[in-house]
């Protein structure tokens, strides 16, 4: 469409135009033309003064000229509450920096810290929120400026179609425009970042509500209290002495010479009886503990070591054999009166212990024996522990199957099992924790090295050491005794270092003579006995623990009850504890670092956007007018275009022409301008 003439020659000549205007002439408001377009012409109603202060003084044409100059009233009437310069928008990017790096610091702080240390008059998560806000909102505040001054740079830049202004303009208003810029541009620019950046801020905030949980944990307490448990490094207890008598023993010796022995009584400690017992007939209850102080009831303990007296069992099946043979009586238990008759026996045979019955008998039948067990104190007799040189005794135990006592199985189909257990001195490293007032125990490992210099002879006899060689080292002697040193145990300097024992744990350990001697005779001679069976033929003539051995389910764990309960009582008569730290339970502030990353990417990339487009709009020798309305309305589209887009706006097809009109922002002699041509 060609405009009027008066048209064309006006607006090419801006101060003509003005001329007419002041000298009262008329002033077109529409024409009429051949298109059937009307200009009005209208009178002023005042004169206006001249315009040459708002025309802009060219220095210098091209694209290398400087920076248009203006008047500081003309620059004034085209520039936004955002300001002529990029001020507004550093301050912003500053404001956001300064926050996050302040958010990462403050977390950093408070990571792994209980909140009571938290002072601050906000709670945390209101603080985190608000400096995220403050971050956010100064930076959106920052990428809109810095997307509204790109539709500048973008014109400045290449010749485009209008409708690129119009996605611009969109995406400096939001997210759902920056959605529709990132669509068209497709990632083919670095704007795009900014628009990515406006779209991921929607997710700023959830993420940063995910940093910050709360998690349970055990401190040390601050309570003057202490805690502490026991553990012993000596024991002397009970009672075993010297009857005072004349030599009783006189022991020949392979040298020809003889060790002379007194006759030595016992007495012994009443509680370790009651551990014994405990531990025997508690095999089915609750675990025996030792005692403890924990004030807090949540303590724990260093790695330490005590004295105590351990089990080991072990499965003797493969060394039982079978013998059949003739008589009258043969049996382990002695038949009923007047019913002795001569018959075939089946014998199953252990080394020191055995079991017999009338060969096809029932466990119905009177006379019949279900269990034979025996202790064993010399470790030369026994199958599994001969060389256990702290060994206090060794049961040798041979078991029917439950079928033959209730009379579903014959004697001599029966299945046997045989067992040899042992209980010794030894030392133990504990790690012990208390929860809840309950204490939980764990033995990370376990000596029984004996020192062969201690348990000697006070009277230094020359012939001592042939005597505990024929002895085979055994500390429960039968025939008598004579006084000797304390027994000493011991650690391997290599497994205090391999176990992390710490200088203050010891590592040597004392049981006076009157302790062994007490605790081996009780043992084997009145808890236990030489020979044990289940029925008794007699229960006056055996000791009240076959019936809990001939029970027992599991012999292990029967002999592991016995040693740990006796190894707490070791503990709780000695003076000796292990101090600990009391622990409480606090809440812990915990960092989910991963969900920092969006925050953190998106404050990175907003800064290189930013400092982007600032770059690249002095490099074009621009000026920031960002979201001027008056810098759109001054620097817009030129008339000629503008008239094009109403018509095509009255005529239904404004969208098509915006679209085929293409444009680029130009210097056209009095300023810069969107020019445009059809295409």
């Amino acid at each position: 469409m060609e405009l009027p003439k008066i048209m064309e020659n006006d607006l090419g000549n801006p101060n003509s135009f003005l001329d007419k205007h002041e000298a009262g002439g008329d002033v077109p408001s529409s024409l009429h033309t051949e298109e059937g377009i009307s200009y009005r012409f209208t009178s002023p109603r005042k004169p206006v003064a001249s315009t040459a202060s708002f025309l802009p003084t060219i220095t210098a044409t091209g694209a290398d000229a400087p920076l248009l100059t203006s008047t500081p009233q003309s620059r004034r009437r085209i520039i936004s509450k955002r300001g002529g310069n990029w001020n507004w928008e550093f301050f912003a990017l500053s404001v956001s920096f300064s926050s996050m790096a302040t958010m990462v610091a403050l977390l950093a702080y408070v990571d792994g810290r209980p909140p009571p240390q938290w002072n601050g008059f906000l709670s945390l998560n209101a603080l985190i929120s608000s400096l995220g806000a403050i971050s956010r909102t100064s930076m959106g505040f920052a990428i809109s400026s810095c997307l509204a001054q790109a539709k500048w740079n973008w014109f400045k830049r290449r010749t485009d179609t209008l409708i690129a202004f119009d996605r611009f303009d969109e995406a400096s208003r939001g997210p759902w425009g920056s959605l529709w810029l990132v669509i068209w541009l497709r990632a083919s620019h670095w704007v795009v970042v900014g628009a990515i950046v406006t779209i991921i801020l929607i997710g700023f905030e959830p993420f940063l509500q995910a940093v910050v949980s709360f998690s349970g944990e055990m401190d040390t307490s601050t309570t003057p209290l202490g805690a502490h448990i026991g553990r012993s490094e000596v024991i002397d207890v009970g009672l075993y002495f010297s009857d005072g008598a004349s030599i009783a023993y006189a022991i020949p010796l392979p040298d020809n010479t003889k060790m002379e022995l007194q006759t030595y009584k016992f007495l012994a400690d009443l509680g370790m009886l009651s551990a014994f017992n405990s531990g025997l007939y508690n095999a089915y209850g609750t675990e025996q503990t030792t005692s403890f102080v924990c004030p807090t009831a949540n303590c724990t303990w260093p790695t330490f070591t005590s004295l105590a007296v351990c089990s080991a069992c072990r499965d003797a099946a493969s060394y039982l054999r079978l013998s059949k043979q003739q008589g009258t009586g043969l049996g382990t238990l002695p038949p009923p009166p007047n019913s002795a008759i001569f018959s075939n026996y089946t014998t199953y045979v252990l080394p020191q212990v055995n079991i017999t019955n009338l060969s096809g008998s029932s466990g119905m039948d009177p006379g019949s024996a279900y269990m034979a067990a025996t202790v064993i104190t010399d470790p030369r007799l026994t199958i599994s522990f001969g060389n256990l040189t702290t060994m206090i005794t060794t049961v040798q135990v041979i078991k029917a199957a439950e079928g033959y006592e209730t009379g579903s199985l014959i004697w001599d189909e029966t299945p046997m099992s045989a067992t040899e257990c042992a209980l010794y001195f030894c030392v133990n490293a504990y790690r012990s924790v208390v929860q809840a007032g309950i204490l939980r125990e764990r033995i990370v490992a376990s000596w029984a090295e004996r020192d062969f210099s201690s348990y000697r002879d006070t009277g230094r006899r020359e012939n001592f050491e042939l005597y505990e060689k024929l002895n085979n080292y055994s500390l429960y002697t039968r025939d008598g005794d004579l006084a000797r040193t304390d027994l000493g145990l011991f650690i391997p300097k290599e497994d205090a270092g391999k176990f992390a024992l710490s200088d203050d744990v010891g590592v040597r350990f004392n049981l006076t003579q009157q302790t062994v001697g007490s605790m081996t005779h009780f043992v084997n001679e009145q808890l236990l006995g030489p020979v044990m069976t289940w029925p008794p033929p007699d229960s006056k003539t055996q000791p009240s623990v076959v019936q809990a051995l001939y029970k027992s389910k599991d012999l292990l764990d029967t002999f592991d009850k016995i040693a740990w309960s006796v190894s707490g009582w070791m503990r709780d008569v000695s003076n000796v504890t292990q101090e600990g730290v009391g622990e409480e339970w606090v809440m812990h502030i915990y960092v989910e670092w991963p969900y920092m990353v969006l925050p953190l990417l998106t404050i990175v990339l907003g800064l290189f956007f930013c400092l982007s487009s600032m770059l690249e709009t002095r490099r074009l020798h621009l000026d920031p007018w960002k979201t001027d309305m008056v810098a759109t309305l001054t620097y817009s589209v030129d008339a000629e275009t503008r008239a094009q887009l109403r018509h095509a706006d009255r005529n239904g097809y404004l969208e098509k022409s915006i679209r085929a009109m293409t444009a680029k922002f130009e210097d056209v002699g009095c300023g810069l301008e969107l020019r445009t041509q059809q295409t």
